[in-house]
């Protein structure tokens, strides 16, 4: 569902003349702003001084549809209200003077991916992608030229699969072919250091996923390379919820990198650019849910990890007991990881429904006697909890207390109430 405010067509025609004359003015889109009711600043910055084929120059092939692989994703599953992978992703990148949106989108979620699931902060080569693309069918919108600072569209392929002139597939290191911001020459070889295992766009043929469904391949996989159409106002954000919506197609690629159900009217998408930092939110831009077609052709990338990263740490253990028949019993563990946990208990080894971090029998049966454990994952790995032993009883057949139970209740007694007084713990 869109959010966003349509611009009156009045003040439309009004920014169209003054975007063909030059640069945009600041003071008439401030005015447009407040006559609109956008929910963003504005503000000059060094991305927005660049002319726009040098901004964004994202441009799907004819039949992407056609040739793509889908997955669907529930869009109706419980989600939190907001989700944020920012601490584990590397610095912004900026793209300067060429048209390479697309090849920053495609290497920004395998980045982030990358710090996800590696814990290392890598820097790929998005010149590789411009410069040793094997493309020879034109983006739609282009008149001349090839991928590259003129144009293209998400290129999963060559992590995974297409080979560049010499053979060669998988992301190459920044170090190896560093960013020129032109479409400089491919002097390949160039060495491969990550692979995917796949990609996929989500949802079905629709060009715009459901909400839902972006956010189930974002928690599941990582930020997600997505297009959304930007002009003039998006060239100078600054800060808030960008709600400007503008009937066009989409122009640029980005990264979704999580969202906040409370932000704006509707909630809002946590948007990753490539025009460096000094732009928007320290290169970051929060964007209603369907503004500006944000979420185009969303698609995700399975990137495996190298498996040397820890997987989440277990900071409280389940502690087992003895219970009554009839009568309730909840274990419980607590964990630190990377990104949503996900929680599998099991009885005797063996497995048991649920995904949630307490366990409950509730009432506890005779059945449910054995040794209880959970198994805790994150993004990097899995960790198992400590062995908690239940054993339910027959009602009234709890052990009573031994000799220096006896004894020591005996003496709280004696020593009267005060002792047995509940007192608070003082803060640390």
């Amino acid at each position: 569902m869109n959010h966003c405010p349509r611009y009156a067509l009045l003040l439309g025609g009004l920014l169209a003349a003054i975007a063909a004359a030059g640069a945009p003015d600041l003071d008439a889109l401030r005015a447009r702003a407040a006559a609109e009711g956008w929910t963003f600043e504005m503000a000059p910055n060094p991305a927005a001084e660049r002319p726009p084929e040098a901004l964004h120059r994202l441009a799907p092939p004819r039949d992407w549809r056609a040739r793509a692989p889908f997955v669907r994703f529930d869009s109706k599953a419980e989600l939190p209200a907001s989700f944020d992978w920012r601490p584990w992703l590397p610095p912004v990148r900026d793209q300067r003077g060429c048209g390479s949106c697309w090849a920053f989108a495609t290497v920004g979620a395998l980045e982030c991916a990358i710090g996800i699931k590696d814990g290392v902060m890598a820097d790929l080569s998005e010149q590789w992608l411009v410069s040793c693309n094997s493309e020879t069918e034109l983006p739609v919108i282009l008149e001349k030229g090839l991928w590259g600072c003129s144009g293209g569209w998400f290129a999963h392929d060559y992590h995974q699969w297409k080979p560049d002139p010499c053979g060669g597939y998988g992301a190459v290191p920044e170090s190896a072919f560093p960013y020129r911001a032109s479409d400089a020459p491919c002097a390949c070889p160039y060495p491969h250091e990550y692979l995917i295992d796949g990609w996929a766009y989500i949802g079905g043929e629709e060009s715009v996923p459901e909400t839902g469904a972006i956010k189930q391949a974002l928690l599941e996989y990582g930020p997600v390379s997505v297009a959304v159409f930007v002009d003039d106002p998006f060239y100078m954000y600054y800060n808030g919820v960008y709600n400007h919506d503008a009937p066009d197609e989409p122009n640029h690629g980005v990264v979704l990198v999580g969202w906040d159900d409370t932000l704006g009217t509707h909630g809002a998408w946590i948007l990753r650019n490539s025009w460096g930092a000094d732009w928007g939110q320290a290169g970051y831009m929060q964007i209603a849910y369907g503004c500006a077609s944000v979420g185009f052709g969303a698609c995700f990338v399975d990137y495996p990890g190298a498996g040397q990263a820890a997987g989440p740490a277990i900071t409280a253990q389940p502690h087992g007991g003895h219970v009554e028949a009839g009568e309730p019993f909840v274990l419980r563990v607590a964990a630190e990881g990377v990104g949503p946990l996900h929680y599998q208990w099991s009885r005797d080894g063996a497995p048991l429904e649920g995904d949630y971090p307490e366990y409950r029998l509730d009432p506890a049966q005779p059945g449910h006697s054995g040794r209880y454990q959970c198994a805790v994952s994150d993004m990097r790995g899995q960790a198992m909890s400590a062995a908690a032993r239940v054993d339910v009883l027959a009602p009234g057949t709890l052990p009573a207390l031994s000799p220096v139970g006896l004894a020591l209740c005996a003496a709280l007694l004696l020593m009267g109430p005060a002792t047995l007084r509940w007192r608070p713990r003082r803060p640390s």
